[in-house]
């Protein structure tokens, strides 16, 4: 079984929004739902600001659990909380991988943070974890987790970042080094740091898994998973109908075209300013 975890990310520029305030009540719930198949713990983290500009953020929020987010009342309460940006993982682990609290994300490294939805895997299903030879700075590896797939993907992505890259030109280098020997795995992500947010829609093509909809529809979510992975976002808007940033996320939950949503495409990238809330798509 491939892992399918789901993401959500969002920045807006001089304001502070909670996830509630920006997907409703009714969303929101129905996004929180999804922990039921994706069970295998969750997190999240929030930022607010402090002054002018995303270089002085603070009163930021960080959780992990290894509870389901849909019996976790800590969700509630952090659905409430506004925030500049925020992201929120929620966890259906790789086969093999530990649901231990090192591999919950965000993982968090050099002022940048992650959230990824994919199992690395070559042809013969075997998983990066396994593979010594991939080039990565294992000391990176070690300050992320040694038992995380994901983790070496993120290590990627900051020893870009190491070298004097800005965050969505080392994403976009990161899954091109890394489809050099896993092409058909799956690099969904959610990156940010202070200065941006980058949300990617990199899959591994085709047409999704027999398994993953199997398991959808065991759940009585029949449909829900055929898109799995697809990420779409839209514009956040105040009651002005005044542009204040951007929100991307996964599938799986209610995201209406009527509502602004719009799917990313694959092989996509959204790099959005975390000063302004300004966003652009790019091309892998």
């Amino acid at each position: 079984m491939a892992a399918m975890c789901r993401l959500l990310g969002y920045c807006v520029n001089a304001a502070e929004l909670s996830l509630k305030d920006i997907l409703g009540e009714a969303d929101t719930a129905d996004f929180r739902r999804l922990s039921e198949i994706h069970k295998d713990g969750w997190g999240a983290s929030l930022k607010g600001f402090a002054g002018d500009g995303a270089s002085q953020l603070s009163d930021d929020r960080t959780y992990h659990t290894t509870v389901a987010a849909c019996v976790d009342p800590v969700f509630s309460s952090l659905a409430d909380i506004p925030a500049q940006s925020a992201l929120w993982h929620f966890r259906w682990g790789s086969p093999g991988i530990a649901g231990v609290m090192e591999n919950l994300q965000p993982f968090a490294l050099d002022g940048i943070e992650f959230i990824h939805n994919g199992h690395i895997v070559d042809a013969d299903n075997v998983n990066i974890l396994d593979n010594p030879d991939f080039e990565v700075d294992r000391d990176i590896v070690e300050s992320i987790s040694i038992h995380s797939d994901s983790a070496i993907f993120f290590a990627v992505i900051v020893g870009y970042v190491r070298q004097d890259m800005n965050l969505s030109d080392a994403v976009l280098h990161a899954i091109a080094k890394l489809r050099e020997t896993y092409p058909t795995s799956s690099y969904n992500c959610i990156v940010r740091d202070a200065e941006e947010m980058v949300a990617v829609e990199a899959g591994r093509g085709g047409k999704t898994l027999p398994e993953i909809i199997e398991f959808y529809n065991d759940y009585g979510w029949t449909g829900q998973g055929d898109d799995y992975s697809a990420m779409r976002f839209r514009d956040i808007r105040d009651d002005k109908n005044h542009g204040l940033g951007v929100l991307a996320a996964s599938s799986g939950f209610r995201q209406n075209a009527d509502d602004g949503w719009r799917e990313m495409g694959n092989n996509t990238m959204l790099v959005a300013s975390r000063r302004t809330g300004r966003y652009f798509l790019r091309s892998l």
